[in-house]
């Protein structure tokens, strides 16, 4: 991947700069393979197997969850044939006992592909996108009635398997997971399975993203939103340290931890390569009372968000098939909006290839130059020889967004000067000879 360096300079500070950049056409190239007619087959054909409720059919060949997985799987395997393809599939069979949503024993498996990683000191670090595939009706322990899941979930099914299409040649530098999760709407089991599975085999998981409901445009009223979608995530990490709440609260920094630095970078992916889609960065969790499928890996301490359409159809949304006065109710293919969902998937290949080709993220920031006129920022480089540059993001302490970025040599600490620390929030990122972007890190230390 060659992906032109783009350091722009929207604040000004009197130190060198690397040398200002046009945008990368090669994302742009990438986010245009995105084809909107195979993520209408794949929404079409999981609706068409009428239910995908994980205690629905498992034998028959065609109706509910045993021939959704089973086609699920031939689809990821025959993704592993096209030409150069580079990806490995896989499956995991594991069993959930009784609980609440689980009223017996029932066999669940995760489905999907990894992209290997080609740099080999970061064998282990890899990128997760997932897709709950399972469906649910009105009651959520209903197993026999119609739910065809359309949009809930066999749209963010349908982002994963194109993703996984378009990246399949890639040789980025750290891993990707292309992974179909069962029991979604059983307590998001298949997603806590595929985390424990992942870090107890040593991976350490840059970001994850979970794509949950990405083809409805149709809001309740009859109106449409098509130009918008939402990024949920947490601000403060699950597992924050005593030390690094005190370093936060004096800094006031809570819309910068690793999972909403990760939602910030989507964002910024989305609205520079994909035309017509703007990207809202929600500075919660997820929506009101609800949880998604990142939940199990931000709970686990890596950086996660769930990416979803911009409005709710609660008409659409966990409710039986069927028409009540003249309105219709139920997830059916018709409401799945292809060309909005092609946006989506668009912003998700243009970001994680990004962040995969990206060299590692700088270690241990720390901020000085408290009570002067001059901030001051140091850091640990990693040990990766394709950090070529530093990116200091900036923003006034009354913002969210961060309204600046500028690019230096590549260094270990920096002098602002002119630049107080009071009235502005920092992060540090690396990038690299062609622009890929390390997510930014805000100070874990302060010193006075």
């Amino acid at each position: 991947m060659r992906i032109l360096a783009r350091l722009g300079l929207a604040m000004s500070l009197a130190v060198p700069l690397l040398a200002q950049g046009a945008p990368p056409t090669t994302l742009k190239d990438l986010a245009g393979r995105v084809e909107p007619s195979r993520l209408s087959r794949t929404v079409d054909r999981l609706a068409s197997f009428g239910t995908r409720h994980t205690f629905s059919e498992m034998l028959s060949e065609k109706r509910g969850i045993g021939v959704a997985s089973r086609w699920l799987g031939s689809e990821f395997q025959s993704l592993t044939r096209i030409g150069g393809s580079r990806l490995v599939a896989f499956d995991d069979v594991f069993p959930a006992e009784p609980g609440p949503l689980v009223a017996k024993p029932v066999r669940l498996v995760n489905l999907g592909v990894m992209l290997p990683g080609t740099d080999p000191a970061r064998e282990k670090e890899a990128l997760v996108v997932v897709a709950h595939y399972d469906s649910r009706a009105s009651n959520v322990m209903d197993g026999e009635a119609d739910a065809p899941g359309a949009v809930d979930n066999a749209s963010g099914v349908a982002l994963v398997l194109e993703m996984a299409t378009v990246l399949a040649t890639e040789r980025p530098a750290i891993s990707i997971y292309f992974v179909a999760t069962a029991a979604g709407e059983q307590g998001s089991l298949g997603s806590a399975r595929l985390v424990k599975r992942l870090k107890g085999e040593g991976v350490d998981i840059v970001g994850m993203v979970a794509a949950d409901c990405v083809g409805n445009t149709l809001n309740p009223g009859g109106t449409k939103s098509n130009t918008a979608m939402r990024i949920f995530s947490d601000g403060v990490p699950a597992q924050e340290t005593d030390g690094q709440r005190r370093v936060r609260e004096m800094l006031g920094n809570e819309n910068d931890g690793p999972s909403r630095e990760l939602a910030k970078y989507l964002k910024r992916s989305g609205e520079r390569y994909v035309e017509g889609l703007d990207c809202l960065a929600m500075l919660r969790r997820d929506r009101v009372g609800r949880v998604g499928e990142q939940a199990a890996f931000s709970q686990e301490g890596f950086p996660a968000v769930r990416v979803t359409e911009m409005t709710d159809n609660y008409d659409r949304q966990h409710q039986n098939v069927r028409s009540e006065s003249g309105h219709g109710f139920g997830d059916t293919a018709t409401f799945f909006d292809t060309g909005y969902c092609a946006k989506i998937t668009r912003m998700m290949v243009t970001a994680f290839t990004e962040l995969a080709y990206a060299p590692q993220q700088p270690q241990n920031i720390g901020l000085g130059g408290c009570g002067t006129a001059d901030a001051k920022l140091w850091w640990t480089l990693p040990p990766d020889p394709r950090i070529t540059g530093i990116i200091i993001y900036r923003r006034r302490a009354d913002g969210v967004k961060w309204e600046a970025t500028a690019g230096f040599p590549k260094q270990e600490s920096l002098v602002l000067p002119g630049v107080g620390t009071d009235n502005d929030v920092f992060a540090v990122a690396t990038v690299d000879a062609q622009g890929n972007e390390s997510l930014p890190v805000s100070p874990r230390s302060i010193t006075f």
